[in-house]
């Protein structure tokens, strides 16, 4: 009878794990507990480095409106950034801003060194994760010290932003300028009202200081 019991138990529970109520009800309580570990201090979010999967942000904005100049301004905080790093186009309507941030020797081998250690033993580091201590276990397999991030919160890879712009607006109309970190991007309102002879298409689509 125990043994039928038992058998009976065992199926159900294989039920349960399956049934999407209670994989749902698991995810949430898992939420929580790293909210709470996050909380407490036990847990940092940070960025994978995963050469397969690039790593991307937004680059945060002020979007300006003169009615004086008849002009939009947008001004991007783009520290690190050089001139050429930077891509400015116009493509269906919106004006596309791409570039790229490299993060600077020690953080690359930082980052490398960590990618490493996630690599040769992915469930040790997501268990250590998740008990909230990230001790380094690598010490028997090389013994050689090598560069760790204490802390992580620059963001740095590929960036992106699109901002929608008036009809007719065309990349001569756009005017750029990057200097101490702040990429300052500038076009008419209404195209329509200035005059095309006006226009002086620029040798360079940015131009400025470039952040060092």
């Amino acid at each position: 009878m125990s043994s039928k019991a038992s058998r009976s138990s065992a199926l159900s529970n294989a039920d349960m794990a399956t049934n999407p109520m209670f994989q749902r009800a698991v995810e949430r309580v898992a939420n929580f507990k790293c909210a709470q570990a996050i909380r407490a201090g036990r847990l940092r979010l940070v960025q994978e480095p995963n050469p397969a999967l690039p790593m991307r942000f937004t680059p945060r904005m002020d979007l300006v409106d003169d009615p004086i100049t008849n002009t939009r301004i947008a001004i991007f905080e783009l520290p690190g950034i050089k001139t050429a790093d930077v891509t400015l186009q116009i493509q269906r309507g919106n004006l596309i801003i791409t570039g790229e941030r490299r993060p600077p020797p020690a953080v690359q081998k930082a980052l490398e060194s960590a990618r490493t250690s996630l690599a040769r033993n992915p469930v040790a580091a997501a268990n250590s994760i998740a008990a909230g201590d990230m001790a380094d276990d690598s010490e028997s397999s090389n013994p050689s010290p090598t560069p760790s991030l204490a802390f992580h919160e620059l963001r740095f890879g590929q960036f992106g932003r699109a901002i929608p712009v008036p009809e007719g607006i065309k990349e001569s109309d756009v005017t750029a300028a990057l200097q101490d970190g702040m990429l300052t991007v500038t076009w008419p309102q209404n195209p329509a009202a200035r005059s095309v002879q006006s226009v002086t298409p620029p040798v360079s689509p940015i131009t400025g200081t470039s952040a060092q």
